[in-house]
């Protein structure tokens, strides 16, 4: 029998206090001899500069209780939950060793197959709901919600929750592709995904959010002792992207510039939203006011800000189609322990994808591996942009962390 291995998908923007409960739990529950965690890339999947670069949350895993963190590249990481979650679980599933994949959820319990199939297999009459409900100008998310809740009653309030899509997402799948991964659901505790609320176990998004009004003691509490040390040591060496004013100023230019046929050829912008973009960048005076502005209801915030990053990055239509059509083509690994070394070695024998660590060697493996290799370089490149004390070129020289 194989010795259990527990895999999750993360961001750990920073790694709080529920994050680090959760890896001991996930650990616990089908006694794991290694957890391996899939890592979003330095642009989040909000459509944002992350706190922290990759590297440094990677060794926040670590201290925390991961072995192995595995880079998910940020054509997969800065995207919807529907690719996000597919990426995550490719890769866990590739590697060859995982068996379990946890996550956690708002309604854990109500994660069911019926609501698995209609998402997976979209009986009639969800496909007409959907369309009419798209039809009423109504962003996807919220579309397929009341879709789903027109033939189950009840999975409209499912998929209102942030954490619950993800979790369906990761379960579609393995159901899809028929992984042999078994899940497990926990229950979310504390703040929502996207809450602002700092009390209880606070969200990610509150922590960075007290970070940004100098609530730093608050901020704090809210993260295990060596979150803490490592946070601590980034702010210090400026190294920490606290505020979107640095970004604003690069992607502002870049708007300003642009003709709208330019920005409508970058992946998932369409439907006039170019036109909007621009015309906002040369009003809103930050980030958070443009992001505003461009807000419809076809256009959610995350999604304003996802295209925003694309347009940056360069990553056009056929692109953009051909990483959900094909996935993650290589496994590239960021930190290790003894134990993920271990972990390692034998996912060079069971590795259905290829394993790298340099973005040569990326670019080596195929035309396709060199593009999404190409733009996760240029989404390090930019966040060096969004920090204090930026460093150029330094992605190119970045080594597997080893503790």
């Amino acid at each position: 029998m194989t010795s259990p291995v527990a895999g999750i998908t993360a961001e750990y923007n920073p790694l709080h206090v529920g994050h680090a409960g959760h890896i001991a739990r996930a650990r616990e529950l089908c006694g794991a001899r290694a957890v391996v965690a899939v890592l979003s890339s330095d642009f989040v999947q909000r459509g944002e500069p992350a706190l922290l670069d990759k590297w440094t949350r990677a060794k926040m895993a670590l201290a925390c209780g991961c072995d192995l963190v595995l880079e998910l590249p940020a054509v997969f990481s800065a995207h919807n939950a529907g690719v996000f979650s597919k990426a995550a679980v490719d890769t866990l599933a590739a590697a060859g060793v995982v068996t379990h994949i946890s996550f956690g959820a708002e309604n854990p319990e109500r994660l069911t197959d019926n609501i698995i199939d209609i998402l997976l297999n979209e009986p009639e009459p969800f496909k007409p709901l959907l369309k009419k409900h798209l039809a009423s100008g109504l962003s996807f998310v919220e579309a397929r919600a009341r879709a789903a809740d027109g033939l189950l009653p009840g999975a409209g309030a499912l998929l209102a929750g942030s954490n619950n899509i993800l979790a369906l997402g990761y379960m579609m799948r393995i159901k899809e592709k028929k992984y042999p991964l078994r899940v497990l659901p926990l229950k979310r505790e504390g703040g929502a995904y996207n809450s602002g609320e700092l009390g209880g176990v606070a969200s990610s998004a509150a922590i960075r959010a007290a970070l940004a009004r100098g609530e730093k003691e608050s901020a704090f509490a809210q993260l295990p002792p060596p979150s803490r040390r490592i946070l601590t040591e980034a702010m210090e060496e400026g190294r920490a992207c606290a505020a979107h004013g640095r970004y604003w100023s690069v992607l502002r230019a870049l708007l300003i510039r642009l003709e709208p046929e330019e920005l409508a050829r970058c992946a998932e912008i369409s439907e006039g939203a170019e036109h909007r973009m621009i015309a906002a960048a040369r009003e809103a005076k930050t980030f958070e006011e443009w992001t505003d502005a461009c807000v419809s209801k076809r256009y959610p915030a995350g999604r304003v800000r996802r295209a925003a990053l694309h347009a940056l990055l360069a990553l056009g239509h056929w692109t953009n189609r051909a990483a959900q059509r094909l996935g993650p083509p290589y496994i590239r690994p960021l930190a290790m322990n003894s134990a993920g070394r271990a972990l390692l070695a034998e996912m060079k024998k069971t590795s259905r994808l290829p394993i790298v660590t340099t973005y040569g060697q990326a670019a080596r493996v195929s035309r396709y591996a060199a593009e999404v290799a190409r733009r996760e370089l240029l989404a390090c490149e930019l966040w060096e942009g969004t920090i204090p004390n930026g460093s150029f070129g330094v992605e190119h020289k970045r080594k597997i962390i080893i503790c």
